[in-house]
């Protein structure tokens, strides 16, 4: 079993690389909250038409990222923060 320092540790390489995000890729992040966005647009249409699939549009519009990520070749180890920092270590040089 892992020790409480090695999660905070993860958590805070997940937590900074989000931080920097934005300044990395803008075109990215604009993308992502457009999407979100839309995903909000089309359910808040949805209630106003008194339908009941504001829960299918908000689940698939989660899923739909995801899907699409996997589909594109999602590395396996995605949320491994250890092989993520290997990963970004080659990206630098």
């Amino acid at each position: 079993m892992e020790s409480l320092g090695s999660y905070l540790k993860g958590f805070l390489f997940f937590s900074g690389s989000v931080l920097q995000w934005p300044g990395k890729d803008p075109k990215q992040f604009l993308y992502f909250h457009g999407y979100i966005l839309i995903v909000y647009f089309i359910a808040f249409i949805a209630g106003l038409a008194q339908s009941n699939l504001d829960g299918l549009i908000y689940t698939a519009g989660a899923i739909a990222p995801i899907m699409f990520a996997i589909s594109k070749g999602l590395p396996l180890d995605c949320l491994d923060y250890k092989a993520a920092i290997v990963r970004e270590e080659k990206s630098r040089t």
